[in-house]
């Protein structure tokens, strides 16, 4: 219930950088910030002093196509776009969280959506990372010198190619205003731990309990030796068994 003459927060403005395509499941902890809102809650039939604790939020999905272009997803699903890379509602000091979904992770940015990426970088703007979505930030450059991660399985390409940073093996990493997770889900792990750090309280925690995510913490529970161990594994199974016999 809201408190007559009590001043409502400011959404919290998240854009969604789209590049020339993106994984479905990358995209999925921006409605981790949706789930916040006093209307999600609301329609939920959360208790009161729970929607009382709502974070309101506006976001936006952006690419340097722009406004109603259609970006292609994984899944043969397609995420339509309202603002571009040059419209001020997306412009650097008009945000406060910039989310960038993993691409195919042999896409090189273009000059623009590097300068993009970095201007936000350097205005103080939270820069979240999903997956391969470190690759487009790294070209950027606001990577350089800070500690980051990314899928398990490209960290020693990630290390060759940007040297500069400094590269952890683990679900998420928290540098100043970057934030980078690892594989796909583990960026809902990553804004689990956003939320809480910034909205700590009930309302956040029945959130995530909804969700029923942000019980994975930050370090992995295997080895990077046990991981390779049980990829290897899977190879030597599937060359066993041989195809799939429909």
């Amino acid at each position: 219930m809201d408190t007559p003459g009590r001043s409502q927060p400011k959404p919290t403005r998240i854009a969604v950088l789209l590049l020339a395509s993106a994984q479905l499941l990358d995209v999925s902890p921006i409605d981790l910030f949706s789930m916040l809102t006093h209307e999600y809650l609301t329609a939920c039939r959360l208790p009161g002093p729970l929607v009382a604790g709502a974070i309101p939020s506006e976001i936006i999905y952006v690419s340097e196509a722009g406004s109603s272009s259609i970006v292609e997803c994984t899944a043969s699903a397609g995420l339509r776009v309202n603002a571009s890379i040059s419209d001020t509602i997306a412009a650097p000091g008009q945000t406060d969280i910039l989310l960038i979904p993993g691409p195919d992770p042999s896409t090189i940015p273009g000059e623009l959506v590097k300068a993009f990426i970095k201007a936000h970088a350097e205005k103080g703007t939270i820069v979240m990372t999903v997956c391969t979505g470190v690759f487009p930030a790294a070209y950027a450059g606001v990577l350089e010198g800070k500690r980051a991660t990314g899928p398990r399985a490209l960290l020693s390409d990630l290390k060759t190619k940007f040297p500069g940073t400094k590269w952890e093996d683990k679900r998420w990493v928290h540098d100043g205003n970057i934030w980078c997770s690892a594989g796909i889900t583990n960026g809902l792990d990553m804004v689990a731990a956003y939320v809480r750090e910034n909205w700590p309280g009930p309302t956040a925690e029945a959130v995530l309990a909804m969700a029923d995510v942000g019980e994975r913490g930050e370090q992995y529970g295997s080895s990077k030796a046990g991981e390779n161990a049980w990829w290897l594994w899977q190879i030597l199974r599937a060359w066993i068994s041989g195809p799939r016999k429909s």
